[in-house]
Order: structure tokens, then sequence, then C-alpha cells
């Protein structure tokens, strides 16, 4: 979560820099064991997978006691895990498997663009000698999704993000006395769980409300886009 969250703050750099991101990781396949996807993404997805196989069998380990004691509070993060698995996969088929344009830019050769650190533009150069390559436009695709006419998935991702943060709360105070946290120091550390989840739901949030708040930027390299006035011949 905290790595999907740093690197979706790109976006706030503009197309170059947010495309140039998701670009990144394609460059990464190589890691992926043969698999269109990196190592990254793999650790993301097993981790995933591990912890609902785990809250599954917990939850049914639960049905004795639900029995008895009725299904709040005992399901509640069964149910709320339930809802974030859909929303999970919904994210993944619009961004991760979704359609879009293509979008030009230079990579940096060396992955990532040393000089561009001071302004945070990481993942594209302007050096003329690197050659552009077309990449997915994610940036395009984030603003049909979160500027729509009725801003239908920005509301759902918003709420998916408020559904995260309480499925956080509830799991981090259950699993407190598993990780051999003394007595103690419960309600310490329950309040700074809670602060790391408040601050990463906040950057979550942040993606669709800047969508539906802002207009698109055309990018620092538009004249590379076909499209672009700038880079048809006598135009």
């Amino acid at each position: 979560m905290v790595i999907h969250a740093v690197g979706n703050l790109h976006v706030f750099m503009g197309p170059d820099d947010f495309n140039g991101y998701g670009y990144f990781y394609v460059r990464l396949y190589w890691t992926g064991f043969g698999l269109p996807a990196n190592v990254v993404e793999e650790y993301i997805l097993l981790s995933a997978m591990l912890h609902m196989f785990v809250g599954v069998r917990r939850s049914l380990d639960k049905r004795s006691m639900v029995k008895a004691q009725g299904m709040f509070p005992l399901m509640n993060l069964a149910i709320s895990g339930l809802m974030l698995g859909t929303f999970m996969t919904i994210h993944l088929f619009q961004f991760r498997f979704g359609d879009t344009e293509q979008f030009f830019l230079r990579p940096p050769p060396m992955m990532i663009s040393w000089y561009g650190i001071p302004e945070l533009n990481l993942f594209w150069t302007k050096d003329l000698e690197v050659p552009a390559v077309p990449v997915r436009d994610i940036y395009k695709l984030e603003y049909t999704l979160f500027n729509g006419s009725n801003n239908f998935w920005a509301v759902f991702y918003i709420f998916s993000v408020c559904v995260f943060m309480t499925h956080a709360f509830m799991g981090w105070k259950k699993v407190m006395p598993v990780l051999g946290v003394p007595a103690g120091h419960f309600g310490k550390v329950q309040k700074i769980g809670n602060a790391i989840f408040i601050v990463l739901g906040v950057i979550y949030i942040s993606f669709p409300l800047y969508c539906m708040l802002t207009t698109p930027f055309a990018g620092h390299e538009a004249s590379l886009q076909p499209a672009h006035p700038a880079a048809i011949p006598g135009a």
C-alpha cells in the first residue's frame, strides 16, 4: 500500500513523469520470472493473496462463534475485506489491464533521471539524444475515470479508500496482541498505526480529488505527441 501510494503521487507531476513512472515498471519486467509483470507487482499480488487467504481461514474458524454471538463485530473484517477485494478487482481491470492511448516520452537511460531529482521529475528526460518511445497514457486514463460527467468512479474510489481505512483500524487493533505488543503500550501503538493509515488514506483520496478539481496538463514534452499541433509539420 505504501509503495503504490508513493508511486501514484507522481500524477501531480503531470503526464510525462506519471506515464514514465508506469513505463519504469514495464522496464523491470525482466525481474518478473518470465511473466508480463515485475517483481514488485508480483510481491504485492502475493502479499494481497496471503492476506486474503489468512483472513478467509480466520473467518471460517469463527463460524461457531458467529452463530452464538451474531455477525457483528466478529465478521466486520471479513465484510470490509470482501468489499475491498471487489474494489481491487475492479481497480485492476480499470488501470492495470485497461485500454489506454499512447503517450510518447524519452525514458531515462539509467532508469531514473538523476538530474531531475531536485524537481522530482524522475521518470523522463529532456535529453534529445534519447529516442522517444510510446508508453501507456495512464495519466489520461485517470482523468477519464475520475473526471467524468457524474464522477461515479471517483466517488466509488474515495468510498473504497474509507473502507480500507476502517478495515485497517479494526485489523490493527486486533493484531496488536498477536504481534506481542505489551498491553501497557496498546493505546500508543494503536494511535501510531491509525495515524499511518489516515495518512495513507488521505494520499489515496487525493488522486481522484485532484482529477475532479483540475484539468489535464498537456505535459512538458507535448510536441512529442502526434495529436499535438507542434508535432505536425507546418502546423
